[in-house]
This record gives C-alpha cells, structure tokens and sequence, in this order.
C-alpha cells in the first residue's frame, strides 16, 4: 500500500513538471519513466549509478533534468525528420543512462545511443532497454574512442550531461556527426577554463538558460556548431 501510495505521488510530481515545462508526453511515457526510475533507484543501492538515491530528488536531478532539454531537440530533430531522415542521439558518458534514457522513452521515433565505459553501468542499461522494451536504444559498453568508428557520420546530435570539458566533448563527439549535425552540452556553473577548451573549429551557437521544476540550480544547455556552418 505504501509503495502505491509513493508511486501515486512521485506520478503527480512527474505530471507536475511536464506539464511546466510544457511537454508533449503521454501517461504510458509517464509510466515508463517511473518504471525507469524507480528501477534505476533499486540497481543504486548496490551498484553505485549515481550519488543521489532519494527518489523525489532522482525525479527532480535525474528525470525533470534531463526532460527539460527537449523542447530544443524537438525543434532541431525537426530539420531532420522533415527531410525523412532519421534523429540519431548519441549520449556521451550517459552513466545510469541520463538524458539517453529519458529521451528515448519520450520521442521512441528517434535512435538513441547510449555510450559509456563502466561495466555496471552498461549491464544496467542493456537491462532497463530490455525491460522497457525501448527497441530504439543502442548501448555502446566501451571507450567512446573505440565505439565512435562504428557510428561514423551517422548521429544528428552528440549530447552530454555534466560529462567532461568542452574540448573533450567536442573531440570525441565530432568524428561521429553527420555533416550537419551539432553538439548540446548540458552544463551548470560554467567556468572561463572550460569554455576556453573550445578549439577554434567550433563555436557556440545558442546558450539557452533552462527552468527545471523545482530545482533552484543553475542549468544550461550549450548547442555548439562546426564555424563554417555559422559562416555558411
């Protein structure tokens, strides 16, 4: 009954925040991602995804956070889809599967794929596509360097969470990009170091500020272009 009754709040909390944010997602994505949430928050407790194991404040730092990206996607994956091509996501360093896993419960029409280098956190990733049934979620359970070659100009959109450096970010992103895809790093307080890690062949296109519900935090999301792309 418990259970129920944490379930049926955490539901209306999650309602809540689309719905501020103003998404378009339906009640059985709903359902999914607190499926996901909750099964991440039972994998927490013995194999260590993430620091933050209270499930209102997951819903809040893990869910919420990673959702209040997508209206941005939604009007960049547009571009693609308009032209009938296909949205690739890749997530760089997606740990315990944020924003990937979000993502790709919220827009299934879109790949998704998910790469990261820690085993436990990629046998919990391959688990939680099994269980949702997300047939649109590839893991990638290796180096970023070593997995990159296999999706060479094949991804719309390389996107990161609190992952790394800019210029880290932007190595390891571009060789996968097609040509006219873009890099989105979700970032808090950004530092002068860190934005001067940006090589001279890329450029900051938009610095959107975001509102995630609840959370006071400051949260950015850099969409980064290749500069011939600003010049042409």
């Amino acid at each position: 009954m418990q259970d129920k009754s944490i379930r049926t709040d955490l539901d209306k909390r999650l309602i809540n925040g689309i719905q501020a944010m103003g998404l378009k997602v339906s009640q059985e994505q709903v359902d999914c991602l607190l499926d996901y949430l909750i099964e991440f928050q039972r994998w927490n407790k013995t194999h260590n995804l993430s620091a933050i194991h209270d499930l209102e404040e997951s819903l809040s730092l893990h869910l919420l956070d990673s959702l209040v990206v997508l209206p941005y996607l939604d009007e960049f994956a547009e571009k693609f889809i308009s032209k009938g091509q296909v949205f690739a996501v890749a997530d760089l360093g997606t740990g315990g599967g944020l924003p990937g896993i979000p993502l790709a419960i919220c827009r299934p029409e879109w790949q998704v794929h998910l790469m990261e280098v820690v085993q436990k956190k990629t046998v919990f990733l391959q688990h939680i596509a099994n269980k949702l049934l997300l047939k649109n979620v590839t893991v990638h359970g290796a180096r970023i360097e070593d997995s990159a070659p296999n999706l060479l100009n094949t991804i719309s959109c390389c996107i990161s969470r609190a992952f790394s450096d800019f210029g880290k970010f932007l190595s390891l992103s571009e060789p996968m990009l097609l040509s006219d895809g873009e890099a989105w790093a979700m970032k808090a307080k950004i530092l002068d170091e860190d934005l001067a890690t940006i090589p001279s062949s890329w450029k900051i296109k938009n610095n959107h500020l975001l509102n995630v519900p609840t959370l006071k935090a400051e949260r950015r999301l850099f969409e980064l272009v290749r500069v011939r792309e600003l010049n042409a």
